[in-house]
């Protein structure tokens, strides 16, 4: 009898502990929890990939308790995508906790063998980076060819030449979930000057909001821009034109110097009423030789803001560099 007694009181003591305690628990072998917390002095956003169920969309706040969806149960061995979106004003650092092995990389995979504990790092200020500023982007959905195009503008704060910037721009729905990202390069920014970049990205129907990013900053030595001289410029919204969607565009540069340049790169910009980029074009030219001049056409996109414009001499080299190839490449 004591035997029945004693092996009803563990089943009983088995039902209970099943039954109660924290609703973010494994209920079983066969599925664990992953949870999402913040760490540091800066905001941001934490989100699964598109395609994860269930989805975790997380508002982060320093070490502040955070709001939105923070945790989710998965079938042991599901593979988690965490993204990082940081605010404006914040910088990502890294991930810590059980996330610590994604280092810095913004998007982070995670194996849910057990419960996971995901700790986002992010600090308040800019990205110390390279010191590189996003003065102001655009984006322009196409769903007629599943495309995104988007700009940004950079500034270089330091005291040095910026070889390559290479700059990450992500769409996300109305709920801050990313649903994609790309990169893209500019340069050269000499200090103090900006330089525009454009990229495309996936159209998905659902994008809200944008985030772009300096992820990388490459430096180099000076280079003598002042070896080209703009002699003269032109742009115009020539009505047939506008109506396949672009800008023509023309300048005519001078070799200053007493030798053949053989690659210069001109990048031109426009941008509203307000002073934000609309959309960046470039263009090369070369060889030139030495006082001679030579002219260039080209185009950028229309997008009907478009209020001033600016001409810059982007770089002067005796060859296609690697950065002209990046760009070359991005451009396709």
């Amino acid at each position: 009898m004591r035997s029945k007694w004693l092996s009803a009181a563990l089943i009983l003591l088995a039902l209970s502990a099943c039954s109660g305690g924290d609703l973010t628990s494994p209920t079983g072998d066969a599925s664990v929890t992953l949870t999402v917390a913040g760490n540091g002095n800066g905001t941001g956003h934490a989100a699964t990939a598109g395609g994860v169920a269930p989805a975790i969309s997380c508002d982060l706040a320093g070490t502040a308790t955070p709001t939105g969806t923070c945790s989710a149960i998965y079938p042991v061995g599901t593979v988690v995508e965490l993204t990082v979106t940081p605010a404006a004003d914040a910088t990502f650092t890294g991930w810590a906790g059980d996330a610590a092995s994604c280092g810095s990389a913004t998007s982070c995979s995670v194996t849910m063998s057990t419960n996971q504990a995901v700790i986002v790092q992010l600090t308040s200020g800019p990205a110390p980076s390279g010191d590189v500023q996003v003065v102001s982007s655009a984006f322009y959905p196409d769903a007629e060819i599943q495309s995104i195009t988007w700009v940004a503008e950079l500034r270089n704060t330091t005291a040095q030449f910026i070889q390559s910037a290479e700059v990450e721009f992500a769409t996300l729905d109305a709920a801050g979930n990313v649903l994609a990202t790309t990169s893209s390069f500019a340069g050269l920014i000499p200090p103090g000057e900006t330089r525009g970049v454009q990229g495309f990205a996936d159209f998905l129907g659902s994008e809200a909001s944008s985030a772009v990013r300096v992820v990388d900053v490459e430096f180099g030595g000076e280079v003598n821009l002042a070896a080209a001289e703009i002699v003269s410029s032109s742009w115009n919204v020539d009505p047939a034109a506008v109506a396949e969607g672009f800008i023509p565009w023309t300048v005519e540069v001078r070799n200053t110097t007493a030798t053949e340049l053989g690659s210069v790169e001109i990048d031109f910009s426009t941008y509203d009423a307000a002073g934000k980029i609309v959309a960046t074009s470039f263009t090369f030219l070369g060889p030139i030789p030495p006082g001679e001049t030579q002219t260039s056409e080209d185009v950028a996109d229309y997008h009907g803001t478009e209020a001033s414009a600016k001409f810059q001499v982007a770089n002067v080299g005796s060859e296609i560099n690697v950065l002209r190839q990046k760009r070359l490449r991005a451009r396709q």
